[in-house]
C-alpha cells in the first residue's frame, strides 16, 4: 500500500484560488505603495516651495528695511528731480513694479543673504508733502505737528532660492527736512 494516496484527495483538484487571491492582494498593496510615494513627492515639492517663498519674503523684507534706512539718511529732496534714476523717482512718476525692466536700475540691497539666487532690490518714490496747515494726526495716532512732512513709498522685491518665487513689499515713510 502506498502511503501517499491518503495525503491527496484526487477527487477535488485545486483550482488556483489562493494564487488569484494572492495576486489581487499584491496588486492592492502595489497601488497603495505607488499612491503613498506620489503623495510623498507632492508634499516634498510643497515644502520646498514654502521654503522658497519664505526666503523671498525675508529677502524683500531686508531690502525694504534698507530702503527705509536710505529715506532716513536723506538730507534733501534733490535726488528726486525726474522719473529716471537707479532708485529715486519724483512726484508723478509711477514705476510699474511688476515689470522686470523697472527693477533693472533699482537700488541693490547692501547686505548679504544666504541661499538667495538674486540680490533683492528696492525703489524709493517721493509721493509728496503732507502737513503744514493740515494735521497729521490720523485716528489719534502721531503728533498734530504743523511741520511739512515729505512722504516716500519704498517698494522692495526679493526672490528665494529660485527666481520663480518673488515677493514685492511696500511701506510708506515720512521725513521732516
Amino acid at each position: 500500500m502506498n502511503m501517499n494516496t491518503h495525503l491527496y484527495n484526487f477527487k477535488h483538484p485545486q483550482t488556483g484560488a489562493a494564487l488569484i487571491v494572492s495576486l489581487l492582494i499584491l496588486l492592492v498593496m502595489t497601488l497603495i505603495g505607488v499612491t503613498a510615494m506620489s503623495s510623498s513627492n507632492l508634499e516634498e515639492k510643497m515644502a520646498g516651495n514654502g521654503r522658497d517663498s519664505m526666503l523671498a519674503f525675508e529677502a524683500a523684507e531686508a531690502a525694504l528695511r534698507d530702503g527705509e534706512n536710505t529715506v532716513n539718511d536723506l538730507v534733501t529732496l534733490a535726488p528726486f528731480t525726474g522719473c529716471s534714476g537707479s532708485y529715486l523717482y519724483a512726484l508723478g512718476c509711477n514705476p510699474d513694479v511688476t515689470a522686470d525692466g523697472t527693477w533693472a536700475t533699482a537700488q541693490t540691497y547692501a547686505g548679504t543673504l544666504d541661499k538667495i539666487k538674486t540680490t533683492p532690490k528696492y525703489i524709493i518714490e517721493y509721493t509728496g508733502d503732507a502737513g503744514g496747515v493740515q494735521s497729521l494726526n490720523i485716528d489719534n495716532y502721531g503728533d498734530s505737528s504743523t511741520e511739512v512732512v515729505s512722504t516716500f513709498r519704498v517698494t522692495a522685491k526679493g526672490t528665494g532660492g529660485t527666481d520663480n518665487a518673488a515677493v514685492i513689499l511696500q511701506s510708506y515713510n515720512g521725513k521732516i527736512f
